[in-house]
């Protein structure tokens, strides 16, 4: 696949959440950190999912300028970031319609925002410098989101 499919991919990806989200809870601005996780379960899930997704959003974009200035290192990244896009905006769509799958997929989840933890964690040594801090918040995103699944799927 090459950058305009990529780009054309995400886009069409883009404003099919879009019109998702704005049937769905509000979501926080992105200058407002989301709000604190109630005790309802499910409702934190869905905050920590828009959070998240946000912030995946941005640091795909930065690990795909990233590697179409030959900085092949963030390959690892970007694969790892699209593959939490893909289940997120699906968990997001199941445990705003409460459908009785959201559980199983909260799981997976889970175990995918792990691994866009870690790798997004592969660039912490330039976080301190102010750099790829698109990585940074999508890795803070992610562990947010993982204790999130877990709670949903515990309750």
């Amino acid at each position: 696949m090459n950058r305009r499919d990529l780009l054309s991919a995400s886009i069409g990806v883009g404003l099919a959440a879009a019109s998702q989200i704005a049937c769905a809870d509000p979501k926080p601005s992105p200058k407002q950190p989301a709000p604190a996780p109630s005790g309802d379960p499910r409702t934190a899930l869905l905050a920590a999912l828009q959070t998240c997704l946000m912030k995946a959003e941005a640091c795909a974009a930065h690990c795909q300028d990233q590697l179409a200035g030959g900085h092949t290192e963030f390959a690892h990244c970007q694969t790892a970031v699209a593959d939490t896009l893909a289940v997120g905006w699906a968990l997001y769509s199941l445990v705003s319609r409460r459908s009785v799958s959201a559980k199983k997929l909260a799981d997976a989840c889970a175990a995918i925002c792990k691994e866009c933890s870690a790798a997004c964690a592969e660039h912490k040594d330039h976080f301190a410098h102010g750099m790829h801090l698109e990585c940074k918040e999508c890795m803070e995103s992610c562990d947010a989101c993982t204790v999130a699944c877990a709670a949903f799927v515990a309750a």
